[in-house]
């Protein structure tokens, strides 16, 4: 028998409720499948954001696989609802262990940390892609398509600061698959996202016609030096409120939640200034970016979202790869070309032991609020 993709194997699928039959041979609702694919990818939570354009490719490529996702929990959020997906499997040691006793046609890693490189070298398949471990504990690229990505990682200052590829190209290329520019996806409950939408819109009385445009002024932890200048975010502001068509939107994490008070208690207050800064879950807040007409953030999961989310976009790039990331016309890329910055603060921690960025973090210092505000007033005008 073939397996089908609704089978259990250890109670009823869902279709047996309504046959009232467990023969799959003769079920109307069988729908078999060739190829079973693992595909792990557990974090971060941007990178899991921005994987989610391989989906696609893949079961373009396979069109009858069964493609199961291994992913941290806090990732989950945004591969759920996914159709091109048929599992979700949340990693942790239990589900580590079954995936251990089972056999794949293909298992493809995006990972290079061990946690994932031992799960892809210790589970079973005749076609593994992407990232292993070898016998050394070392990481090693599993195939040709994976070794440029894997040579430039090990070249920040020369290849990496070459590099035009973008992510998605790259870890196409790790997949073994053609790139035809499939972009970042997440599917919502559009029932929960109309919802929250209607109850924002109503709680600070936002018109119809105003334009919401998200400020996302941190983060994460281990490279603080992606943010904006505080200064920079206190004259966009006040640029921003003087059309009082323009609602501002503060967000951030906890991190962020002493810097955003700052900022809104700074300003005059309107009630066209909202503070959201640690309210939301992270499900309520991709709910938050659905909804704004523009998001200007830095390099960090905010950014990914909203790609994933086709809303226009300002994105500010300084020790980060920016070719690396594609924002599929949606908006403007604020980069200082003429530094030679590509993850320096990373390298001078592992060099020197200091934080310190040579150039007194001018690739973010540069960048004005004059600047920000025209081009966030060209995309405006593209949006209406």
């Amino acid at each position: 028998m073939e397996y089908c993709r609704h089978f259990k194997g250890d109670r009823p699928c869902k279709y047996y409720w309504i046959d009232k039959s467990w023969d799959c041979t003769i079920c109307k609702h069988h729908n078999s499948f060739k190829e079973r694919i693992l595909l792990i990818k557990l974090g971060a939570l941007g990178d899991v954001v921005r994987s989610t354009c391989i989906v696609e490719g893949l079961k373009e490529k396979y069109p009858d696989s069964q493609l199961t996702w291994l992913v941290e929990k806090d990732s989950k959020v945004f591969i759920d609802n996914n159709p091109f997906i048929d599992n979700v499997i949340t990693y942790d040691d239990e589900n580590v262990r079954a995936l251990q006793c089972q056999k794949f046609d293909i298992i493809i890693n995006l990972d290079k940390d061990k946690k994932a490189t031992s799960i892809i070298t210790s589970c079973k398949s005749n076609i593994k892609l992407g990232y292993g471990l070898n016998e050394e504990g070392h990481v090693i690229p599993l195939n040709k398509g994976t070794e440029y990505h894997y040579y430039i990682c090990l070249d920040n200052w020369g290849a990496k600061r070459k590099n035009t590829k973008s992510y998605q190209k790259m870890i196409f290329d790790m997949a073994e698959l053609e790139y035809n520019n499939e972009a970042p996806n997440l599917y919502l409950d559009d029932d929960l996202s109309e919802k929250f939408k209607n109850t924002f819109l109503e709680k600070y009385k936002i018109r119809s016609d105003s334009n919401v445009i998200l400020l996302n002024t941190g983060c994460g932890p281990d490279w603080p030096e992606k943010k904006w200048t505080y200064d920079g975010f206190k004259n966009l502001i006040q640029l921003l409120l003087k059309d009082d068509r323009n609602v501002v939107v503060l967000a951030g994490g906890k991190s962020e939640v002493n810097r955003n008070s700052k900022l809104f208690n700074e300003n005059d207050i309107t009630d066209n200034f909202i503070n959201t800064t640690d309210k939301y879950s992270l499900k309520e807040f991709t709910f938050l970016i659905n909804l704004c007409d523009i998001v200007v953030t830095a390099d960090t999961v905010a950014l990914q979202i909203a790609v994933a989310l086709k809303r226009k976009i300002i994105a500010f790039f300084g020790l980060g790869p920016w070719k690396e990331s594609d924002l599929f016309g949606l908006g403007k890329y604020f980069v200082r070309e003429e530094l030679e910055c590509i993850m320096c603060i990373g390298q001078f921690k592992l060099m020197f032991g200091t934080d310190r960025c040579p150039y007194d973090v001018a690739c973010m210092k540069l960048i004005t609020a004059d600047e920000v505000h025209l081009a966030i007033t060209e995309l405006l005008e593209d949006i209406k």
